[in-house]
């Protein structure tokens, strides 16, 4: 029985992915990529991807490394998981 239920999850799911994709107005979407005018009051960044990697190294530097901490417990996790289940 519990076969079928993960059978059914499963199919579930993909007809709903397949019906988001299908039913989005993907010509629509470009063309506002182009059109964007930013709301009152707010101002367009003046640089990219430079000022993201020094802000993400100067003012965010502490949040930074307790995410790579976090995400390196997780690997040893997973790793530990997948080992236990192995053996």
């Amino acid at each position: 029985m519990a076969k079928y239920k993960i059978i059914i999850i499963t199919l579930a799911f993909l007809a709903a992915l397949f019906a988001s994709l299908s039913l989005s107005d993907w010509g629509e979407s470009e063309k506002q990529a182009y059109s964007f005018e930013p709301r009152e009051g707010l101002r367009m960044p003046e640089s990219g991807i430079g000022d993201v990697g020094f802000e993400i190294f100067t003012s965010y530097v502490f949040a930074f490394e307790i995410l790579a901490l976090v995400l390196t417990a997780a690997l040893v996790g997973a790793i530990c998981v997948a080992r236990k289940e192995a053996a």
